[in-house]
């Protein structure tokens, strides 16, 4: 080889690494975590995991000291890294992880220490645990579907299953509190509870509430259930948030949350005589089990007695703060008053503020502005309403002090917030009507022409020729007949144009549906090798739901499982392809929520897909 060209090469590879030594080493400076986790609850006697986790090189960890647990094994050292070049950048990351294996022996609510541990020349300290231990698991006893009520949580089952109970599998709506007041709010959370020890694949015919009554926000909705173990009445269940809600109640009195429904999946090992099942792992049979919750009561007390003159509606907490963006103007000119309420409550409900403007101004229909965040603690930000008035004569004017009364829901009282009075001096304007010119005030300079004449001279005309001619009979006279004939006649023929028009659109779409699939198929395959479960299940939805509604001439709206069903029954489709698509469509949704959790992954659906849609073609004309 040429040694000018094996001396560059050299160089070249010394600079790359280099480079990355450098970047590593810089990227894990700047932003250095020591975390620590484990299970926030087992069983006495169960085994689990203590992880302490570094994203940098470190040195000298320091274990905390752990005497409510037997150490098993640990600390076992492991570590990981990665580099990824994105879009000519550089990211590398590295992990450390410090294991132990600990046991529980007794019960409790127990708080493992902190770690410590050096990187850079620093000192880090990792966040302390708190783990609950449980007695043992006792066998379920079925309540015969019947409510399971756990504190503020409850489920029921109402598909008999003989391989679970309720107290295997149930959904619960919890609240945050029953009793608040008009414009309160209150947070609703919904959760699924699967008894570890039952095999769960999925679930499908998610159903939430409707939340009469209320205005809703949801806070979490998670595509993907993960699920975390939870301490229920002491037994430990797998819990997975399926949504999180802020509520607020738009009238007094009881309000109810509906139930929320759900169907779960159960798999169930099936015994078989054939020894080659149990080499093979076995079969299981699925069995769908319905679950509803309990629908959860809400009092809603009204508002108490006594409100101000000025309250427009705000509960919370909240502050008001008011500015005008000039003091001295001249006649005509435009003045901008600014008012901002601000603070935690109702803020989307606020009504514009009343101001008692002086006369002689006009005054024009306020600019509002919301800046509102919606979390778990409720609405918080701003609301700012800009009002735009023009005096039209000079003088002096006085804006007097803005009030805003709210209800303080902390004290229950309501509150009534005050800002300063605005003065406003109005020089005379270029143009302005003198104040004894004779004009009508209301009248401006450009109505008129002659100031300090309140008569006007009217010039006689020398010469009125009255003419006897009338229209009947003439060609205007039957034109006026002839024009709304014309008119109806043109609407009519535009009205069954459009109609062929429709007709033909339909066939045209009934002939391109295969196409039209073909190409949602195409761009949900790109997703399947990027890896992109959502994007890849969603675009399968769209192909299927947007086939059946070109091929069957139907919106999509207007499609559902059940009808599409009988639809294409009637066009002699086979019930087998018929629970195909089922199947599919059924496989598509539920992936959306829980993708690990379908049998083949995205190319078992995509063959399906691909095989289901062209035996339709070829059956549906």
């Amino acid at each position: 080889m040429n040694p000018i060209l094996l001396h560059k090469i050299l160089n070249l590879r010394a600079i790359v690494i280099a480079s990355l030594l450098f970047s590593g080493f810089s990227l894990k400076a700047d932003n250095v975590s020591f975390t620590a986790s484990a299970p926030q609850a087992v069983e006495v006697g169960e085994q689990f995991r203590l992880q302490f986790v570094l994203n940098a090189k470190g040195s000298n960890f320091a274990e905390p000291n752990i005497t409510d647990f037997q150490v098993l094994s640990g600390p076992n050292t492991s570590s990981s890294s990665s580099i990824q070049w994105i879009n000519g950048s550089m990211s590398q990351s590295t992990t450390y992880t410090y294991t132990f294996i600990l046991m529980a022996d007794h019960e409790g609510k127990f708080t493992i220490p902190s770690a410590t541990i050096k990187s850079g020349g620093k000192t880090y300290q990792s966040n302390p645990v708190t783990i609950e231990v449980v007695a043992g698991s006792r066998p379920a006893a079925s309540n015969g579907g019947q409510q399971q009520q756990t504190g503020n949580q409850s489920g029921t089952q109402t598909t008999t299953n003989p391989d679970l109970s309720s107290d295997d599998l149930f959904v619960a709506i919890t609240v945050d509190k029953k009793k608040l007041y008009q414009g309160q709010y209150l947070v609703a959370t919904i959760k699924l509870y699967i008894n570890p020890r039952k095999d769960v694949s999925g679930f499908e015919d998610v159903k939430f509430p409707p939340f009469t009554g209320f205005w809703s926000s949801d806070l979490e909705a998670p595509q993907q259930v993960s699920l975390q173990r939870e301490n229920v009445n002491g037994q430990i269940y797998n819990t997975g948030l399926l949504k999180k809600v802020l509520l607020m109640p738009q009238r007094s009195g009881e309000l109810t949350i509906d139930p929320m429904e759900i169907t779960i999946l159960s798999r169930t090992r099936v015994r078989s005589n054939n020894p080659f099942d149990d080499f093979f792992g076995g079969s299981y049979r699925t069995t769908p089990y319905k679950l509803v919750s309990k629908p959860v009561k809400i009092n809603v007390e009204p508002l108490p007695a006594g409100k101000p003159a000025d309250f427009s509606g705000g509960v919370g907490n909240f502050t008001l703060n008011a500015s005008v963006d000039k003091t001295e103007v001249k006649a005509n000119e435009a003045v901008t008053l600014k008012v901002k309420v601000s603070g935690t409550g109702n803020l989307k409900f606020i009504n514009n503020i009343k101001i008692d403007f002086p006369p002689d101004i006009d005054v024009y229909d306020p600019k509002t502005t919301q800046n509102i965040k919606t979390d778990a603690s409720g609405m918080s930000g701003s609301v700012t309403f800009d009002y735009l008035f023009i005096p039209r004569y000079a003088g002096n004017y006085r804006i007097a002090p803005i009030t805003f009364s709210y209800f303080d829901t902390k004290s229950k009282t309501y509150k009534t917030l005050t800002t300063q009075e605005f003065n406003i001096s109005v020089e005379k304007g270029d143009g302005e009507a003198e104040a004894n010119s004779g004009v009508v005030q209301a009248l401006t300079k450009e109505d008129v022409k002659f100031i300090g004449k309140d008569i006007r001279y009217i010039k006689p005309v020398e010469r009125l020729d009255r003419r006897q001619q009338m229209m009947f009979g003439t060609p205007l006279f039957y034109g006026c007949y002839a024009i709304p004939l014309l008119l109806f006649v043109a609407i009519i023929l535009f009205r069954l144009a459009q109609i062929k028009q429709n007709a033909n659109q339909a066939a045209v779409k009934n002939r391109k549906a295969n196409k039209v699939s073909r190409k949602r198929l195409r761009q949900a395959a790109k997703y399947m090798k990027q890896g992109q479960e959502a994007q890849f299940y969603d675009e399968m939805l769209k192909a299927i739901w947007g086939y059946l509604s070109d091929k069957l001439s139907i919106p999509v709206a207007n499609l559902s499982k059940d009808n599409v069903a009988e639809i294409l029954s009637s066009h002699s489709v086979d019930n087998q392809l018929v629970d195909e698509l089922m199947d599919l469509l059924n496989s598509c949704e539920f992936a959306r929520y829980a993708p690990a959790a379908v049998s083949g992954g995205m190319d078992e659906i995509f063959r399906k897909a691909d095989s289901t849609l062209s035996k339709l073609d070829q059956k549906v004309k």
